[in-house]
């Protein structure tokens, strides 16, 4: 064999593939594309789930915190602590004996 008719390498392989690539070239193309459209949709998903489980973690911290401020709130509404804040304090407040409202016999 002679040096110039034998070619080594991709080359000669893809020559001697019969034009196989060559006439499916746009199919490549667009298994390459497909491929590559895949990978960036899949990063793209992840990074769009940790976003979602931070925001998750931050719902359930937020209605602790709410359930907190809930709690405190009613426990310093209540008739009881006010009483006491009244006695207790130089607030010139005193408590008045009638009820807010009279009830109907």
């Amino acid at each position: 064999m002679d040096k110039d008719t034998e070619k080594e390498g991709l080359v000669s392989w893809l020559e001697n593939t019969g034009g196989f690539f060559s006439r499916h070239a746009l199919l490549w193309l667009e298994i390459l594309v497909c491929i590559f459209l895949y990978i960036c949709n899949r990063y793209a998903y992840q990074r769009d789930r940790a976003l979602v489980e931070t925001l998750k973690r931050e719902l359930v911290d937020l209605e602790y915190q709410s359930l907190g401020i809930t709690s405190d709130v009613s426990a310093k509404s209540k008739r009881s602590y006010i009483e006491k804040v009244v006695k207790r304090g130089n607030t010139g407040l005193s408590a008045d004996g009638e009820s807010p409202f009279i009830l109907p016999k």
